[in-house]
């Protein structure tokens, strides 16, 4: 047992120092936990298929509602609507500056008027006529602000707001 004595002081404080280096990197590494409040609350965001975002686009301009996505620069973007049996169909088309896969993509923000928190709605996809999606929400959430950004990371944060606009009732 005396052979072991010089060992046991050490060996605790190694523990003790291993113990809190884990402490402490749980700490930094830890995500908080948020209450989401306001839209991203139980919404259902849906993609059109094909056929429908086909159909949505072959509609004239007469006959859906849109609202102009406001940006910076030389960059603009147009949401076009159309509220029918209790959901609201639109697409985003947007006009901005292509993207590599490494510099990132457009996602598509939803969140409701007056309140902070954002809801992943979709990517955009380029098309020749510049980037474009679609999807549908209950029309219960109007009005809503439609926000386009650029991202680097499929997260749930915001990086970096290109275009937004509004969706009135």
């Amino acid at each position: 047992m005396k052979k072991y004595v010089p060992f046991l002081f050490p060996a605790i404080a190694l523990l003790i120092v291993l113990f809190l280096g884990f402490r402490w990197y749980s700490a930094q590494t830890a995500k908080p936990e948020v209450k989401i409040p306001g839209m991203a609350e139980g919404v259902k965001i849906d993609n059109l298929s094909a056929d429908e975002m086909k159909k949505f686009q072959s509609k004239g301009a007469k006959d859906l509602s849109s609202v102009e996505l406001k940006g910076t620069g030389e960059v603009t973007g147009q949401v076009r609507y159309e509220v029918k049996d209790g959901k609201i169909a639109f697409t985003v088309n947007a006009a901005v500056p292509q993207l590599t896969a490494k510099a990132g993509f457009y996602q598509v923000w939803l969140n409701q008027v007056g309140s902070q928190t954002k809801t992943k709605a979709f990517v955009l996809e380029y098309n020749k006529g510049g980037y474009l999606g679609s999807a549908s929400v209950s029309a219960d959430m109007l009005p809503f602000e439609v926000t386009v950004s650029k991202e680097t990371k499929d997260d749930a944060q915001l990086e970096a707001a290109v275009l937004t606009g509004t969706i009135q009732k």
